[in-house]
């Protein structure tokens, strides 16, 4: 039996949402076991799905194999796991799964009727087992972050998060682990680059210049009013360079932190806001919370603490065009023509899209510039064709990948070589036309 709403009609919205929370479990269980699995799979496979139905199964299979499996090694597997997903998903629609999908393990399917969420000492045990530097365990429990991070010495002690992934997300405290927030030398200069390039990028008012700059006709006009009208000299002027002064608006969603390593994505924002004359940071999910203040802290250890004390959560949805519109509503003096916009988000919108195009046409409008950030963006294979990304980039300067300091500074050399207003962004990044995928990058659908 399909969700209804009150008087009984189908419920499209939950429909829906039903298909791409089971879809995005599908998705990550299929990429865990080494199958190539695209980008933007999961809304190709959603719009396969709504387009074929859901009474042939076979049809199914058939449409979901087209939309997820690029390679013919990856087919075998996707039999294999599709029959367990296609049971899931027709017992949760059937209303007989008791909320199984909710609590299911993250990058694994499990048998319906399975123990949702183990005990707090299964969860130690199994994070305890994992090897250093792994990211999440791939068997029957929620997602466990490593008790050992990488570089830790043995017995010290570490944070433990535990979080599903669904479309919506559940919001939790910001909590990480301070003790591996350690010193990043290439981070840091790679950000010192950026606050450079940006520095330097030339403002809207024109300054009066020596040789080589571009003549100035007006002033030249003027001065010839003592001549009897005769230019004795060519003036010439330039662009003003401006001080930086940076707005970063940070997708703090669970789509986004399944993605990006959250220590680097703090470490970032403090050394950024460290660097910058002005700045201000929000974080968004499914909300919109001003951070500026945790991120004035002399730290970055500081400033996860003062996140904390703050009691500020991340791991919710995610809503782009609503935070940009809070932040016109509420905060409109953080933006100006000499604010340069940072966006960190995956791009897929869980919001209204058309809003999203509206409130990015005004940031644009408002700022010096909008440049993108997307932890996705880091796969040479990714294409911005989710709607919430694709909408936005009309609006924005430049889509540029963000994993690590190496995303930093291909940047900051973009802006140095070319500016805001040229062309920037990822289809001019020479690692992206290497098509060379690096180890560290993870994808999402």
């Amino acid at each position: 039996m399909l969700p209804t709403d009150g008087d009984g009609v189908p419920d499209a919205a939950g429909i829906r949402d039903e298909v791409v929370e089971a879809l995005v479990m599908f998705v990550r269980a299929l990429r865990r076991a080494g199958v190539d699995v695209p980008a933007n799979a999961g809304v190709v496979g959603a719009q396969a799905l709504v387009e074929v139905g859901f009474d042939d199964e076979d049809r199914a299979r058939a449409a979901l194999r087209a939309a997820l499996v690029t390679r013919a090694e990856g087919v075998e597997t996707f039999d294999r796991l599709f029959g367990e997903f296609w049971r899931r998903l027709a017992a949760h629609l059937d209303g007989d799964a008791n909320d199984a999908l909710d609590d299911a393990p993250d990058g694994a399917l499990a048998p319906l009727g399975a123990e949702s969420a183990p005990s707090d000492e299964a969860a130690e045990t199994a994070a305890a087992e994992m090897e250093p530097g792994d990211d999440w365990n791939d068997g029957d429990l929620p997602l466990v972050r490593s008790a050992i991070e990488p570089g830790a010495s043995d017995g010290q002690e570490t944070d433990s998060t535990t979080a599903t992934y669904s479309p919506s997300g559940r919001p939790e405290t910001v909590t990480v682990d301070v003790g591996a927030l350690i010193d990043d030398d290439p981070l840091d200069a790679a950000v010192d680059r950026l606050v450079g390039s940006l520095a330097s990028l030339r403002g809207r008012r024109w300054r009066r210049a020596g040789s080589g700059e571009r003549a100035d006709p007006r002033r030249a006009l003027r001065q010839s009013v003592a001549t009897g009208g005769t230019v004795a000299s060519l003036p010439e002027r330039a662009r003003r360079e401006t001080a930086v002064q940076v707005a970063v608006l940070a997708d703090v969603s669970q789509s986004v932190l399944d993605v990006v390593d959250r220590g680097f994505l703090l470490r970032f924002l403090r050394t950024l806001t460290a660097r910058v004359r002005r700045s201000r940071v929000f974080f968004f999910d499914s909300d919109v919370r001003d951070v500026t203040t945790a991120f004035d802290e002399p730290t970055t250890a500081d400033a996860v603490r003062a996140l904390e004390r703050a009691e500020t959560s991340w791991g919710g949805g995610t809503r782009i065009g609503h935070a940009v519109e809070t932040v016109r509503r509420e905060h409109s003096e953080a933006i100006d023509r000499r604010t340069v916009a940072l966006i960190v988000s995956d791009g897929l919108e869980m919001g209204d899209v058309a809003g999203l195009e509206r409130e990015m046409t005004w940031l644009a409008s408002r700022s010096r510039g909008v440049l993108w950030l997307n932890p996705l963006a880091a796969n040479p294979e990714y294409e911005p064709t989710p709607a919430g990304m694709a909408a936005a980039l009309q609006a924005v300067n430049g889509l540029f990948a963000f994993i690590d300091s190496r995303d930093i500074l291909e940047i900051a050399r973009q802006l140095e070589q070319y500016g805001i207003g040229g062309r920037i962004g990822l289809e001019y990044d020479p690692r992206r036309r290497q098509k060379t995928t690096r180890p560290d990058t993870k994808t999402k659908p």
